[in-house]
């Protein structure tokens, strides 16, 4: 973020490179079309370069980025329905604003969740994965990896207590721990 802000359009480049194809990815999920998606990203992209100097270097930027990717479709969200006529779209067909945020927060919090899973080490991260992930009981889990029952139940305790560690947001950890299984 340091060489950006100073204006270094090589460090600018390599931003570009290593986060593009992840907003596109995550932009179309939301708005379902690739062209409004590289849309969406692009201006994200514009924004950051001419407000480079604005920039704070000791911001986290992945989430930054992803963060702007969710405002800038709220954003064209609510632009869209001030210029258009939801009257003229059968009421059982519109999607209202509320449902479009709930299911972006549904996708950060498990996009969140998951990356917090893949910072455990290895043997914790596929016995998680397997029992939240999977809905394998500890003795499938143990026969599968030739553990034991005991083992599995302990590195599903360390789990739990690394994502407490990271102040997971409580809503997010109960979302590991309970609703991931059904997505």
């Amino acid at each position: 973020m340091f060489l950006i802000r100073q204006g270094d359009q090589s460090a600018f480049e390599e931003l570009y490179q290593r986060y593009v194809d992840k907003m596109l990815g995550f932009a179309d999920a939301f708005v379902g079309n690739p062209v409004d998606a590289e849309e969406v990203v692009q201006v994200i992209f514009v924004n950051i370069w001419e407000k480079r100097q604005q920039l704070d270097p000791e911001r986290n930027i992945a989430a930054y980025l992803f963060r702007s990717v969710k405002n800038q479709i709220l954003n064209r969200l609510r632009d869209r329905k001030r210029h258009c006529d939801l009257s003229a779209i059968p009421a059982d067909s519109q999607m209202d604003q509320q449902d479009t945020l709930q299911r972006i927060c549904f996708q950060e919090s498990k996009r969140q969740a998951l990356n917090r899973i893949g910072e455990m080490p290895e043997v914790q991260q596929r016995v998680f994965m397997l029992s939240r992930l999977e809905g394998l009981s500890n003795r499938e889990i143990a026969l599968e990896l030739k553990l034991s029952v005991r083992t599995i139940e302990h590195h599903l305790y360390l789990g739990k207590k690394f994502l407490n560690s990271k102040n997971l947001d409580k809503s997010i950890l109960f979302f590991v721990l309970t609703y991931i299984i059904l997505y």
